[in-house]
């Protein structure tokens, strides 16, 4: 529902906002874009691009939190060193929702600063966040997302063993992933259930996460009445879902990548196809029947291209939204690095095909199929495209350029050795062309010797420092640099951080 008051007291403020960012030092996004991008949004204009920092957590693998599954650069905490308070109401949630206030997406929001800037609004995740613009100073968050387990049967060609064990053992040949999240986790968020208007779940796939089964059976205690989301690899199907489907309120997604059986099976590697295909009617019977909503995720690739009108006839047969995904990693897959001339057959190939508007979802299918057309055009008619690399996080350089000339410091974040390894560890299985015993032990070795003949309580401020380098670079200097070059950085690092204590 629009807020008439609020669209024109937005209109009219809209210059004074970005003048006062601009004077505190901030980089609000492109005021003309952001005009068309409030004209799109369907509950109105916002005085604000998104509302998550103010209104949600993300409680991700390795016990890490963020604000939002696509900003991965600001860290506000991490499960069990910190508890949920403490995450909610700590500095680096409070610096995000300051950026956030004057629109500046510098502050690790790169992913919807791409797609921003291409005109690309569709599918932007702060849309959905819009019916929340009121809550900017709420006590508690009003939506959890768990990605708590890399559980997951499949293997699917784009995917990486980060969020699927099954990719880690066969592809990665890695250990699991440690699970930092347990009982007490459960029972912190007792307190926050009651306050919660959603709950998404992320994998892995989520029917095969045994904590999720009973946080669910926490909410059926205590807030039976929740927005719940899931999205599942459709490939299981038995009594224990059915009846959580039932009785819980679930919008479900279900993955799929093709239409045609080879190359559905040949994507996601292990699903199948009969099974898949029986299961989105399944979930579609309960989800009409309960007036929730069910949508089919379809990730765009340069081998599947030609899959989307199927699947967009599938979503309009089975009552389902279409979701497009416009992957950018890995590289090997991505559509837009085909040649112009191969992108100009593929948009061609794609005026044969019109769908039908008459109801919402039909509507909202049809839009996103223009909207990929558009995103085709962007690529098509422009010469210089900025990439998705291109938007590389670097939260030292936001942080010194806008405190350029200002007081106000800019803080080191310290790390426990055994918090350095878990992260080094992370990075490693992250990483598969440094995967390997040679590389391990040299990092370790050299960054042990580097740190021997420094002080005890020195050695935080040294490992939090190499924290914020990119790990590739980070494996690549201790590989390159002698031990006494890597030492002399270490001293200066200590001598700048020591200054900006004082």
């Amino acid at each position: 529902m629009i807020d008439f008051f609020e669209a024109i007291k937005t209109s009219f403020a809209l210059d004074k906002k970005y003048k006062e960012a601009e004077a505190k030092g901030f980089h609000p996004i492109d005021r003309k874009l952001y005009r068309q991008f409030n004209r799109f949004r369907p509950n109105g204009p916002k005085p604000l691009f998104c509302y998550l920092p103010y209104n949600s957590l993300t409680f991700s693998f390795g016990g890490q939190v963020f604000v939002c599954s696509y900003n991965r650069d600001i860290l506000l905490g991490k499960y069990p060193e910190n508890n949920i308070d403490e995450i909610w109401n700590g500095a680096e949630a409070k610096k995000l929702r300051e950026h956030m206030f004057y629109n500046d997406l510098d502050y690790g929001c790169r992913h919807c600063r791409y797609f921003f800037d291409k005109g690309k609004f569709t599918n932007l995740r702060p849309l959905v966040f819009d019916k929340y613009y009121k809550n900017m100073d709420a006590e508690f968050p009003k939506v959890f997302e768990f990605e708590l387990s890399n559980e997951c049967n499949l293997e699917c060609q784009m995917c990486h063993g980060e969020v699927s064990s099954s990719i880690r053992k066969n592809r990665d040949k890695l250990p699991p992933l440690p699970m930092y999240y347990d009982d007490a986790f459960v029972q912190q968020l007792v307190k926050y259930i009651p306050h919660l208007k959603e709950a998404k779940f992320y994998g892995g796939e989520p029917f095969l996460i045994s904590i999720y089964y009973k946080i669910w059976d926490r909410i059926k205690e205590l807030n039976p009445d929740l927005e719940l989301f899931v999205i599942t690899n459709g490939s299981h199907w038995n009594s224990k879902i059915e009846g959580l489907l039932n009785d819980l309120n679930f919008d479900v997604a279900v993955s799929i990548d093709a239409y045609d059986k080879e190359k559905v099976e040949r994507i996601r590697k292990n699903v199948v196809y009969e099974k898949l295909i029986d299961n989105i009617h399944r979930f579609s019977s309960i989800c009409t029947r309960k007036g929730k909503h069910l949508s089919l995720s379809f990730t765009v690739q340069k081998d599947n291209w030609e899959q989307l009108p199927l699947i967009i006839n599938l979503c309009n047969n089975v009552n389902a939204y279409i979701y497009v995904s416009y992957l950018e990693r890995p590289i090997q897959f991505v559509l837009t690095t085909l040649p112009k001339d191969e992108l100009k057959r593929i948009r061609d190939y794609m005026e044969k095909f019109s769908f039908p508007r008459l109801t919402q979802k039909e509507r909202h299918n049809a839009k996103c199929f223009e909207d990929f057309k558009q995103y085709l055009d962007t690529y098509i008619e422009s010469t210089d495209v900025k990439r998705y690399q291109d938007y590389e996080f670097n939260r030292d350089a936001v942080l010194a350029a806008r405190n350029e000339g200002k007081n106000e410091e800019v803080t080191m974040p310290l790390c426990s050795e055994t918090d350095f390894l878990k992260w080094a560890e992370t990075e490693f299985s992250r990483h598969p062309q440094l995967n390997n015993e040679p590389n391990r032990t040299g990092f370790y070795k050299k960054l042990n010797t580097v740190l021997a003949e420094i002080e005890e309580q020195d050695r935080d401020v040294i490992r939090g420092a190499i924290k914020l380098g990119k790990f590739e670079n980070v494996a690549e200097s201790l590989k390159s640099n002698s031990v006494a070059e890597l030492r002399q950085m270490a001293l200066q690092t200590l001598t700048a951080y020591k200054k900006e204590q004082v």
